[in-house]
């Protein structure tokens, strides 16, 4: 097996188990903290992301730069020596982002949450133990960043497999027990993410070649990558505030019970990043050797099958969630009000969703070529229109407007940036990429799901539910990975080592 597809393999199986224990034991938060407690949770899970304004492309840039020094015979030192740079950069923001949070918890706990049931008390406490996890847990990026780009991707997942298990159920156990189920929570929070950043940073330091002195810190390395770092930076700021506006001006505008349904609708929606950023982690290090060594049709090769894999692996199951959004809620939460209040805004958000997982391969390809600054002249102005929309609807329109708004800009800025991409770093790919990797597998999908929606006419609930959705999502990844050339090769090719016979002869390579 290639390492591509190791790395494919592993990353999925990973992030699915993963996403599996994040999901699993939402319903039990809900039912012992109860809904505005959920709420905290949900804000917390907010800011997570927040934290990578600060990362300023460090995480992305050791993942090119490993790659890059990989396919390079006599770069051990200058590995090492780079890690340990960006290592002690990334460790002195992390102790002035602890300053900032923790000073600024008791302001938080008063003037911006709208609790109705919890003190105020205990709100600050749970946004300092907030805090400490959230610092904790950022370098974890920076570490994990280092791995993928040394193609050890497969013991990465292993190893969070391994964490976020004793996370999942520890937090369950500490809330079933605890009499202050909602500080429990975060204190078993703080304790996790020190053991995930120990860990992983271990891990890291081990995989890379030895060297003839030990590791140092190097000005001259930062000189080399500061101006990547910062593009790159950039655009992933810019990307984060789009994604984070809605929850950020809902968190003050509505109630805490309102903003934790929202929250959990985005909770179903993040479920998708983990079916196309495995993809993305895979094929990303290869993209970047390809082009490090000027080899023009392998790092087209590479983009498109990545491109298609990309598609087969979101499509199918973005547009299930999309028809079957309240069926899924009510299964999944065994609450009638609670599918009912989130349904709809789950459906909109994950149209926007999606095409912003599309576009991860094409960001693949900008980062390995290094030229950044396009996406900004797009991302830029599409935030501030965005954000100003916002303040506009959400008053009005509430959770659904935001979620209309974010979709519909989702779109229009990825649909500029990919065409842009494709202009300036893989010209004539465009339109192939248009025909070949996005209609055809989505008109495939969603045929095939629309199919499945208009012939169910049964209470979907319990297995009988359950089953229902596991069948139409097997058929439609079925049928959109025939439709799409590199899985149909795929799945010719295990077929002939099953001893299957496949029928007649293969389609031309678009």
């Amino acid at each position: 097996m290639t390492t591509i597809r190791k790395n494919i393999v592993a990353n999925y199986a990973g992030k699915a188990w993963v996403a599996v224990i994040n999901v699993a034991f939402i319903p039990l938060y809900i039912k012992y903290m109860g809904i505005e407690a959920y709420g905290l949770v949900g804000f917390f899970a907010t800011l997570q992301p927040f934290l990578s304004i600060l990362d300023m492309g460090i995480s992305p840039s050791v993942n090119r730069e490993l790659a890059r020094y990989s396919v390079h015979p006599g770069q051990e030192q200058k590995m090492r020596d780079l890690v340990r740079t960006l290592e002690v950069i990334y460790w002195a923001m992390a102790i002035g982002l602890l300053v900032i949070t923790l000073s600024t918890a008791s302001a938080l706990s008063t003037s911006w949450l709208q609790a109705n049931s919890l003190p105020p008390a205990k709100i600050r406490k749970v946004l300092l133990l907030m805090g400490v996890s959230l610092v904790l847990q950022w370098p974890v990026g920076y570490y994990a960043g280092g791995l993928m780009g040394l193609q050890r991707q497969v013991l990465l997942n292993v190893m969070n497999s391994i964490l976020w298990t004793i996370r999942g159920v520890g937090a369950v156990l500490v809330v079933i027990i605890s009499s202050d189920k909602v500080v429990a929570f975060f204190v078993w929070q703080v304790v996790m993410s020190f053991l995930n950043v120990l860990a992983v940073s271990l891990l890291l330091w081990r995989s890379l070649p030895n060297a003839p002195r030990a590791a140092r810190f190097d000005p001259g390395i930062l000189k080399s990558v500061w101006r990547l770092a910062l593009g790159m930076s950039a655009v992933s700021v810019t990307i984060l505030l789009f994604n984070q506006m809605d929850k950020v001006i809902l968190s003050r505008q509505i109630s805490l019970s309102m903003f934790g349904y929202y929250s959990l609708a985005w909770q179903v929606v993040g479920c998708l990043f983990l079916f196309y950023y495995p993809v993305y982690a895979a094929f990303f290090p290869a993209i970047t050797q390809a082009f490090s060594q000027g080899d023009r049709e392998g790092l087209v090769k590479t983009y498109r099958k990545g491109s298609q894999l990309m598609s087969v692996s979101t499509l199918p199951v973005a547009v299930v969630i999309i028809m079957f959004s309240k069926d899924i809620l009510r299964m999944w939460t065994n609450n009638a009000e609670t599918a009912e209040q989130c349904h709809l805004v789950l459906s909109l958000l994950m149209v926007g969703a999606t095409f912003n997982g599309m576009f991860y391969m094409q960001y693949a390809v900008r980062q390995a070529v290094g030229s950044m600054s396009r996406f900004l002249h797009i991302f830029v102005p599409a935030l501030v229109v965005f954000t100003a929309t916002l303040f506009s609807i959400v008053p009005r329109f509430g959770m659904v407007g935001a979620a209309v708004a974010f979709s519909t800009f989702s779109i229009l800025q990825v649909g500029i940036a990919i065409y842009w991409t494709h202009r300036d770093c893989l010209p004539g790919e465009h339109s192939k990429w248009l025909i070949y990797d996005l209609v055809r597998p989505l008109f495939v999908s969603v045929a095939v799901a629309g199919v499945g929606r208009w012939f169910v006419n049964w209470d979907m609930v319990g297995v009988k539910g359950i089953l229902t959705i596991c069948l139409i999502s097997l058929i439609t990844y079925f049928a959109a990975a025939y439709a799409t050339l590199a899985t149909r090769q795929l799945m010719k090719e295990y077929c002939r080592r099953l001893g299957v016979g496949w029928g007649t002869n293969e389609a031309a390579k678009p």
